[in-house]
């Protein structure tokens, strides 16, 4: 068994960036003789060490629609695999550095999300003049938010280390 080195993580990730599928995840880890299964992604979300899929609508009548993760869970799946091999238990691994940095990673969606739905609003703004200020104000508002999370990409280097097991 041998995980994905960081060529074949960077070509997935381009490969997929607006979003990967189950199957495709779980392709990608059995083409390296890796276990890994659908059950077994659905268990990482569970437990909070992968972020969830959002739904995605087919194109076409009755087609329904697909979930699609963000193309940076097979970089953490890969990370878990990593530690699980050195010994580490889930609980440790969700608390660690790869649950903390998930934990991150749904922030930055959720406020990627909320600045988008902020700035729909302003443009439906009707005076100029108030469109601007709000403008403003968002920008402001954004550039806080990242520095924040910024600080605690740094925590989760600090705090998220995983016990050493001899």
């Amino acid at each position: 068994m041998s995980l994905l080195s960081s060529a074949e993580l960077s070509r997935i990730e381009r490969a997929h960036a607006a979003g990967i599928g189950s199957s495709v995840i779980v392709e990608s880890f059995r083409k390296r003789r890796e276990r890994f299964s659908e059950a077994t992604l659905r268990k990482y979300v569970q437990l909070g060490l992968l972020p969830k899929s959002r739904r995605v609508g087919q194109r076409g009548r009755h087609r329904g629609s697909s979930g699609l993760y963000p193309v940076g869970i097979v970089r953490l799946i890969n990370e878990i695999k990593r530690a699980l091999e050195r010994g580490a238990t889930l609980e440790e691994i969700r608390l660690g550095s790869v649950g903390l940095l998930g934990e991150v990673q749904g922030l930055r969606r959720a406020f990627e999300q909320a600045m988008s739905r902020f700035a729909q609003a302003v443009e439906l703004e009707a005076q100029r003049t108030r469109k601007g200020q709000l403008r403003r104000t968002l920008g402001q508002h954004r550039r806080a938010v990242e520095s924040e999370m910024r600080a605690f990409e740094r925590l989760v280097e600090k705090v998220g280390r995983l016990p050493q097991r001899t």
